[in-house]
């Protein structure tokens, strides 16, 4: 019933093509509450929050497969088939951007307001989305959906859930509608050539950009002549995508911060108040995952600007145009999936180190993937530490948890089998595609970044199983699918005795 409203309303030739806009933004509500309240009714029933965790992306994939499968989703004469509608649905849903078909000329508007649905739903997760609708339009909110949604966002308790989930919900809403004003500030006065409609643009880059989808209304993507040059366009992404990458829990807990920062200033001018032994609320975990971050955009930035300076880089002539280029492949490298450059000329250390970029990702509890920069940084220290002969890692006079250590050094370890036996599989389907793009394939995939050195849709069908795999499992995490998996609910008896301690020559 909603697709033949839709159809209705792209046959009918005197609604505008703005107000067009305006109801598709109502049916994507609409689609949004429909789904949450079918999600609710599944995991209400169940008692694993992992498992719950990975059903909800698996079947939004699969449904979002269904809906792209739709007459009224294509422009093709030829149906799509059921393994590109699940790729691209998977993408979508996983916040990857790897793509099949042309996203532009291959899927009509209300083909490309399911991609942006499932976009949006992959990006903030279906339970926070659940829970935010459970909030306004429901009565009550179950403990057990209390202790889901908690997993979900890496809360430490289950005390206003509900509320961070609501302000979760309310934050992207806020800077997706601030990114697409700017973004159609950015456009407005210069010709899109291979769009129709500057406002759907904004709306639509906007929402793909916050959760680091990499999905693009424009067949060439951000490459194209029309936008390839538009360095405001650029930046505007670039924070978007760096905002959604860095973690819901990251931002609220700095904002915070700022917040009482200015607060206790203007106590002090005005009221003549001064605020003694103010706590300091700014995290560990925020220290770290910002300065890891910033550290990344950093020497990414000067790596793209130096390596790539008489290459990609050199048909952007301005001085300031090659570091913003830079800068925008760093920040997008890591989470996004856009691209400026030409991915066809670039050197092969700059296709090793993008590798590097994305299989470290972004941020926990945010809409990126991979290992993420908290993983990649604790490993990293804490090779350091024991280096110096230390039997402990201390940062900032605060001992880091073994299980931390032991749980980042797992993720690497496991990120890299899995990513390398898939490479094998892929190797082995399709012996004639060069190597190195099956690589970067596959760890695209997996860190759910989106970059493609332009071999996606040559893949075989077996290969494209593989990256819905990997894509799945770089959005839900490898430790989420062993623990729902393999953790028993019986008490675990090892907490009552010690084995001897046994040791092992490792070097």
């Amino acid at each position: 019933m909603i697709f033949s409203f839709i159809k209705i309303i792209l046959n009918h030739g005197k609604i505008k093509e703005d107000v067009k806009i305006y109801l598709f933004i109502g049916l994507i509500l609409y689609m949004l509450i429909q789904v949450t309240y079918l999600m609710r009714i599944i995991y209400v029933k169940l008692h694993n929050p992992a498992f719950i965790f990975i059903t909800s992306f698996i079947l939004l994939s699969l449904l979002g497969s269904v809906l792209l499968m739709l007459p009224s989703s294509t422009t093709n004469i030829k149906k799509i088939s059921f393994i590109d509608a699940l790729f691209t649905s998977t993408s979508a849903v996983c916040v990857t951007g790897l793509t099949v078909l042309d996203t532009a000329k291959d899927f009509t508007y209300s083909g490309k307001i399911i991609i942006l649905t499932l976009v949006e739903l992959g990006g903030l997760g279906i339970l926070t989305i659940t829970s935010f609708f459970s909030y306004f339009f429901r009565d009550g909110f179950s403990f057990k959906e209390a202790v889901f949604v908690s997993n979900f966002l890496n809360a430490k308790t289950t005390n206003n859930v509900l509320t961070l989930a609501v302000k979760v919900v309310l934050f992207t809403v806020t800077v997706e509608f601030i990114g697409t004003i700017l973004i159609y500030l950015s456009i407005k006065e210069k010709k899109i050539i291979d769009c129709d409609n500057p406002l759907f643009f904004s709306i639509f880059h906007s929402i793909s950009s916050f959760c680091n989808s990499g999905f693009s209304t424009l067949s060439q993507g951000l490459h194209s002549k029309s936008v390839r040059f538009n360095y405001l366009l650029q930046l505007v992404i670039a924070f978007l995508l760096i905002l959604g990458g860095i973690g819901f829990n990251i931002l609220f807990n700095f904002f915070t911060y700022v917040w009482l920062t200015v607060k206790k200033f203007f106590y002090k001018i005005f009221k003549d108040e001064y605020l003694k032994y103010t706590v300091n609320i700014v995290s560990l975990n925020t220290k770290i995952v910002v300065s890891t971050t910033l550290f990344l955009l950093f020497f990414g930035t000067i790596f793209y600007y130096i390596n790539e300076y008489y290459y990609s880089l050199s048909e952007h002539h301005s001085f300031y145009g090659k570091w913003i280029v830079a800068f925008f492949s760093s920040a997008t490298s890591r989470t996004a999936g856009f691209h400026v450059l030409n991915m066809n000329c670039l050197s092969p250390v700059t296709i090793l180190f993008t590798i590097f970029l994305m299989w470290v990702g972004a941020s926990p509890a945010s809409t990126g993937g991979g290992i993420k920069t908290s993983t990649f940084a604790l490993a990293l220290m804490n090779i350091i530490s024991l280096s110096k002969g230390n039997n402990r890692l201390e940062i900032q006079r605060k001992e880091i948890s073994l299980e931390s250590i032991r749980l980042a050094f797992s993720i690497i370890v496991l990120s890299l089998i899995v990513i390398y036996i898939s490479i094998l599989f892929i190797v082995f389907l399709d012996p004639k595609i060069n190597v190195l793009s099956i690589v970067f394939e596959a760890f695209s995939a997996f860190s759910t970044t989106g970059l493609s050195l332009g071999i996606t849709s040559n893949l075989s069908d077996g290969s494209k199983l593989i990256l819905i795999f990997l894509m799945l499992l770089g959005r839900i995490g490898i430790f989420n699918v062993m623990i729902s998996l393999l953790k028993s609910n019986r008490i675990n008896s090892h907490y009552y005795y010690k084995y001897p301690k046994g040791y092992i020559l490792i070097n």
